[in-house]
């Protein structure tokens, strides 16, 4: 008798606190920005979450040359918005599926870029919801229209295209990394290239709004993805490296987020010369990295005199835990001594 009061009590006592927590606890702001219907991942323990680790490829779903290649880990699949969703509400996953098949039939793995941006977003987002957007050119050739990340309608449809992209693919095994669509020059990559930052903010850019809005998009595609690793690449915008590392270290220290978000980089070379701050950043950064290298090994102007092994170099020294080399890569059998060595390294990571 004498042992079950004590429970009880003991039970009563538990539930008078946690009233008490939830009650006192005090909302940061990004807290207070409302995500539809986020799921609850605290209860799921850290080291059951699967994060890729070594050398994938940026690209190659139907090449025999990546997917029978003995270091290639998984494969990047990419697919444009408006491609996925021409129509307000209809999806067409194919040209997914396509790649995907042919990676599992090999036993790979893959991870998943929607490309959203001026280059991916449906026009129908625009000419139909009636978006703000802001008007650029891509590489100083093709003008695009950028819808505003911090306009609530352009949240919205963000946060819906990641409810059916999860629909579809989050109980798939196969898949490891999911990269956080985002509102700028390219659709995947953090950056604002080519842009106008006078232009910019009178649009309404600041940073602020952009880091907000930023974080909102970010966690709603973390909250669908329970159990998967994600990652947001980062770039300076406009010379500064404020957003990039507020948005990373907050989704990193995020508890309801079960440090799952990390941050990744898609201009990895081997230089310092290029963002230089960032990379410190990054090199400072506690949380997971996720890299792509800059571009195929024979354009050597991209790498410190012409060598492309100093990107790994890099890699190991920022703590990357996995790297995208071009497909191109694979094709060739320079560097397959370097790749092993990397998927050595990355497999002392936890």
């Amino acid at each position: 008798m004498k042992i079950q009061t004590t429970l009880f009590l003991l039970l009563i006592s538990f539930i008078a606190f946690s009233c008490s927590s939830k009650d006192t606890e005090t909302p940061t702001p990004t807290d207070v920005i409302d995500i539809e219907n986020p799921i609850d991942t605290t209860e799921i323990p850290i080291e059951a979450i699967f994060k890729p680790k070594g050398v994938f490829s940026s690209s190659g779903s139907h090449s025999s040359h990546v997917l029978n290649h003995d270091e290639v880990r998984g494969v990047l699949v990419r697919a444009l918005w408006k491609d996925i969703e021409p129509t307000e509400g209809n999806f067409d996953f194919s040209s997914l599926d396509q790649q995907i098949n042919a990676i599992k039939a090999q036993g790979k793995q893959y991870s998943l870029a929607l490309i959203a941006g001026g280059i991916g977003t449906p026009d129908w987002l625009i000419t139909e919801k009636n978006v703000p957007y802001f008007n650029y050119m891509f590489r100083g050739t093709t003008p695009y229209k950028l819808p505003l990340i911090w306009d609530s309608i352009v949240l919205e449809y963000l946060g819906k295209l990641a409810d059916r992209l999860a629909d579809k693919y989050d109980s798939d095994s196969s898949l490891v990394l999911v990269y956080i669509p985002q509102m700028t020059a390219n659709g995947i990559e953090g950056h604002l290239n080519g842009f106008d930052k006078e232009d910019f903010e009178n649009a309404g850019y600041t940073e602020t709004k952009w880091i907000n809005a930023s974080l909102q998009n970010a966690k709603k595609f973390a909250s669908v993805f329970p159990q998967k690793a994600l990652a947001f690449e980062v770039h300076e915008l406009f010379s500064s490296t404020n957003p990039a590392s507020t948005i990373i270290h907050e989704l990193w220290n995020d508890t309801s987020l079960n440090q799952r978000v990390g941050a990744a980089m898609w201009w990895i070379s081997g230089k310092t010369t290029y963002q230089s701050e960032l990379i410190q950043v990054l090199e400072n950064f506690e949380g997971d990295i996720y890299c792509q290298v800059i571009q195929r090994s024979d354009k050597t102007s991209s790498f410190p005199n012409g060598d492309y092994s100093k990107v790994f170099e890099q890699a190991k020294q920022i703590k990357a835990r996995y790297i995208e080399p071009w497909e191109y890569e694979f094709t060739i059998n320079d560097w397959n001594t370097t790749f092993q060595q990397f998927n050595l390294y990355a497999d002392t990571l936890q």
